[in-house]
């Protein structure tokens, strides 16, 4: 199995393992457990990088706006869609300084592993508050404290550099920030702890050079068959609850606006 294989078969595992939590239910039409997506539902996914969640809005029938930095993701995100969408379609190259979307826009706004990367969370978040009206539900994720800090002496430093993760939130930090950005959080889970363990192989395997997209070393090879045969097991969806809560990987909340918006 080459380089490619690899990273396939473990994108290919982190998707059934994230699955199982709850996420891109087919038969429910639900993102993520509770959050049903509708017919001619106004959803916009800001950061929406590769839109494999925008791709999953749109299948359901919802007019979807994905927004990112990057032209080539945006572009390659139309061409996907664009003989598939039943509902309306947009794509919006931005830094999101600001959101060139109007206040109250959409039903459901949906951010992952976007503030991590930025600068000023907090003024990023209002930005993605304002699109939201007084029903509009938000997913939000980024990267849990937990497995950032099991590879901080072992991630190449540019990981922790601009453009890559310049930002570490704790639980209580990511609470904290949706907060005085004016949302309540309905509920906060924890996710991916396969790809902690995946992460921490990979950097401490790695050969000197290798860059961040490389997932070539047979340790994580070995892992990622591993865990498939875990999650196969009767006990799976335990063990992997039981990871999750232990080293996750990111964490997300799910939120709506206060009834009273802060200023």
């Amino acid at each position: 199995m080459g380089p490619k294989d690899i990273k396939s078969s473990a994108i290919g595992v982190g998707v059934a393992d994230r699955q199982m939590g709850g996420w891109c239910n087919g038969q429910t039409g639900e993102l993520v457990s509770g959050v049903i997506i509708k017919r001619g539902m106004q959803v916009v996914d800001i950061g929406c990088g590769d839109g494999g969640y925008a791709k999953f809005c749109s299948d359901q029938g919802a007019d979807v706006t994905f927004v990112d930095m990057q032209e080539n993701k945006v572009r390659a995100l139309e061409e996907r869609l664009k003989n598939t969408a039943t509902g309306k379609i947009k794509g919006i190259v931005s830094e999101c300084d600001p959101i060139p979307l109007p206040d109250e826009y959409a039903d459901l706004v949906i951010s992952t592993e976007v503030l991590e990367h930025v600068r000023d969370p907090e003024k990023v978040l209002r930005e993605i508050v304002r699109l939201g009206h007084r029903d509009t539900t938000y997913v939000l994720t980024v990267p849990d404290a937990r497995g950032e800090n099991i590879v901080k002496d072992l991630a190449p430093a540019v990981y922790f550099q601009e453009p890559n993760h310049i930002q570490i939130f704790t639980s209580d930090d990511f609470e904290e920030l949706a907060d005085k950005c004016g949302l309540e959080v309905v509920r906060h889970e924890y996710l991916s702890g396969f790809w902690s363990i995946f992460y921490l192989l990979k950097w401490a395997t790695a050969q000197p050079g290798e860059t961040l997209t490389e997932n070539a070393q047979p340790a994580t090879y070995l892992w990622t068959q591993t865990w498939e045969e875990a999650l196969r097991h009767p006990n799976g969806a335990k063990m992997r609850a039981a990871l999750d809560q232990a080293i996750p990987r990111s964490q997300m909340i799910v939120a709506r606006k206060k009834s009273a918006n802060v200023s």
